[in-house]
């Protein structure tokens, strides 16, 4: 399985050199598009199998304009399938990286990378915090999830790094009261935060003049849930720093990041291929349309014209800073509400994760908040659940809420979509920061 790329190319891009034209990166994805639909036809029997039910082959697929003659597939299409039939024969699933999605669109998956396409992914992302103005000398705080480390995914380069005094980092967890997480970044000093946008934006409404005369970020970087434009001003002036985004998930690591000058996002397109659908169509630059991607660099679980069921507003073929990168002018990504409850806490939804994780059963999935008091988990079964499974979650259910919260399982046979056209995994009917956002204002 040759899925390296030319060396000296992705040098000269992930360094940002001004050299690295339009028409290279063109180049390197249609040659990189070739190797990997012959590399699915051969080895993986998912897509042998999707390509022969529509008449295709490898030699039909040539540059980006034949990209479309492919049908679309889903976490739904994936999710239901063995290891085998989604992994390329002849690597080791046992030391495949595995990462769990976190469900945002409301179907979880498992997506499985080798070490070297986890190392290439993150150094696009180490490219983004270059690009914002991270310095090896700078304190990154993380204000996030705390997951589990696969022990498959060793970072001694990282380690080795933070032993020499480099790229310092530390991890706050979220679910943290915000006063908590203030009276931990005084005590870090950080001069980078890092983190979930909704997140970022409770801690910054704590803050006060004299925590900014101690919490002096040069910048903050967040991503993961949509931050609205009256978050993000909130955001700068709380930390007192500019605030730049990025737009990622776990399928495809990172996939655009908010251009400096400009305001609209680079897509990664060294990275992945990003197309912007419209009732089936490519949108027009303006246009909001269905975001599907494929990475180049996924060989081992192999990705292509993946629906990631997130919205965004297509922008220009070409960024006016002169960056070689397309654009996305808008994402209206993952809209995570966070739960208030009835003793004063905040629920972060991502706590709710654990019920799904120990439900395999559920296909498709919602949280939603209908009173303080009371959550229903609208759950789509792959199969019907035994009363022995809906009990487990039951139980794990009052251990997160605790016994003051009326908690349901309402079983579907589906979730139907938000008028906007988005799925919202985490919706609160009591108080919502996405409820009133006009995102045609946004276009």
């Amino acid at each position: 399985m040759n899925s390296r790329p030319n060396p000296l190319f992705m040098l000269r891009s992930l360094l940002g050199r001004p050299g690295v034209a339009r028409a290279e990166i063109e180049a390197f994805q249609n040659a990189r598009l070739r190797r990997l639909v012959r590399h699915a036809w051969d080895n993986v029997p998912y897509y042998r199998r999707l390509f022969e039910r529509h008449g295709l082959k490898p030699q039909d697929i040539r540059t980006l304009a034949d990209l479309a003659s492919i049908p679309l597939s889903s976490k739904k299409d994936l999710q239901p399938l063995p290891t085998e039939d989604v992994v390329a024969r002849g690597v080791d699933v046992n030391q495949l990286i595995v990462h769990q999605t976190s469900g945002s669109t409301g179907q979880p998956c498992k997506i499985r990378r080798t070490w070297f396409e986890e190392r290439m992914l993150n150094l696009f992302r180490w490219r983004v915090k270059w690009y914002f103005g991270l310095r090896a000398m700078d304190r990154q705080v993380s204000i996030g999830l705390r997951r589990p480390s696969d022990p498959r995914n060793d970072r001694f380069q990282q380690r080795l790094l933070q032993a020499l005094g480099l790229y310092h980092s530390s991890v706050l967890d979220c679910r943290q009261p915000p006063q908590n997480i203030v009276r931990q970044l005084r005590d870090l000093h950080p001069t980078v935060v890092n983190g979930l946008s909704g997140s970022l934006w409770r801690v910054s409404l704590e803050l006060g003049d004299a925590d900014r005369r101690v919490i002096r970020p040069r910048f903050i970087h967040c991503g993961g849930e949509v931050l609205t434009p009256l978050m993000r001003r909130q955001v700068s002036e709380g930390f007192g720093a500019p605030v730049y985004e990025t737009y990622g998930s776990f399928e495809f690591n990172i996939i655009a990041w908010e251009c400096k000058e400009t305001g609209d996002y680079h897509t990664c397109d060294d990275a992945l291929i990003v197309e912007v659908l419209k009732d089936g169509r490519p949108a027009a630059p303006g246009e909001r349309g269905e975001l599907i991607a494929t990475s180049l660099y996924s060989f081992a679980m192999p990705l292509i014209r993946f629906r990631l069921g997130d919205i965004v507003t297509r922008g220009a073929a070409l960024c006016a800073c002169g960056k070689p990168f397309s654009t996305i002018r808008a994402i209206q990504g993952r809209m995570a509400d966070c739960f208030p409850l009835p003793d004063g806490r905040r629920l972060h939804p991502f706590e709710l994760g654990i019920l799904i994780n120990n439900a395999p059963w559920v296909g498709k999935f919602q949280f939603l908040q209908e009173r303080l008091d009371r959550i229903i988990m609208r759950a789509v079964p792959l199969a019907a659940p035994s009363p022995e499974a809906i009990a487990r979650v039951r139980e794990l259910a009052a251990q997160q809420l605790g016994p003051k919260i009326e908690f349901e399982i309402a079983l579907e046979s589906d979730i139907p979509l938000e008028p906007s056209g988005k799925f919202r995994t985490f919706r609160s009917l009591v108080n919502s920061n996405y409820d009133d956002l006009d995102w045609s204002a946004m276009s």
